[in-house]
């Protein structure tokens, strides 16, 4: 008698707590519910913004403007002027013109330059520049550029006394290192290696060839005074 009064009275108590629990918890079903797509809303919005924000503090990369010039015609009775662009990502572009008296280890080389004794003046000189500097602005670093540079030749023959005027097209890449010194100044000595074409004017004197190499490589060392934007 004792385990099946027990079990009766185990029965009813658990169909007494089924009846009282399943209305409550069909009445908090819509509002647990609620709840959970409430925070699920409140959580994905969160997550959204949060890569937002942190792109909007992380501080930007800045560009750069610079003045430079070409050390080396300053001292072959030249002058150089140079405006450098630099972009966030490392993209740059410049711009300038000099003039220069063309050395004479490179007009040796030349067949006819013991016939001729060729003495020649780059009246001036246009450069384009466009690269990519890999550490970016204000930065030491490397740099690689595809550049054009457009001359005005004036040659001259000391034995014969004439002279002629032409202007060669040089296109090519060029490589250099940006190296500050301090916060704005830097040297960035570079190499050059251009396809060359003379694109108008002649370069024969009296009857006597100059020969415009096909390929040349060439060198400059370019100092400037550098500022971010």
């Amino acid at each position: 008698m004792a385990p099946g009064i027990k079990a009766r009275h185990g029965t009813r108590a658990y169909d007494s707590f089924n009846q009282r629990r399943s209305p409550l918890f069909l009445e908090e079903s819509p509002l647990i519910r609620h709840c959970s797509l409430s925070i699920a809303l409140q959580l994905t919005l969160a997550l959204a913004v949060a890569p937002a924000a942190t792109a909007q503090d992380r501080p930007s990369r800045p560009g750069s403007i610079a003045v430079e010039a070409d050390a080396i015609s300053y001292f072959i009775g030249g002058y150089s002027g140079i405006v450098n662009l630099s972009l966030p990502n490392g993209f740059q572009v410049a711009f300038g013109s000099g003039r220069y008296d063309v050395p004479t280890f490179l007009l040796e080389g030349d067949g006819n330059y013991e016939a001729a004794k060729w003495e020649a003046t780059s009246t001036s000189v246009q450069v384009l520049r466009a690269g990519y500097r890999f550490k970016g602005p204000m930065k030491n670093g490397p740099a690689l550029a595809a550049i054009v540079l457009h001359q005005n030749w004036n040659l001259r023959s000391a034995t014969s006394g004439g002279e002629t005027r032409f202007r060669p097209l040089s296109v090519g890449i060029s490589g250099g290192y940006y190296l500050h010194v301090g916060s704005h100044f830097y040297v960035y000595p570079t190499v050059a290696y251009t396809h060359n074409r003379v694109i108008r004017g002649t370069t024969s004197v009296n009857g006597t060839n100059y020969k415009v190499a096909k390929f040349a490589p060439n060198g400059s060392v370019h100092i400037g005074w550098e500022r971010g934007m």
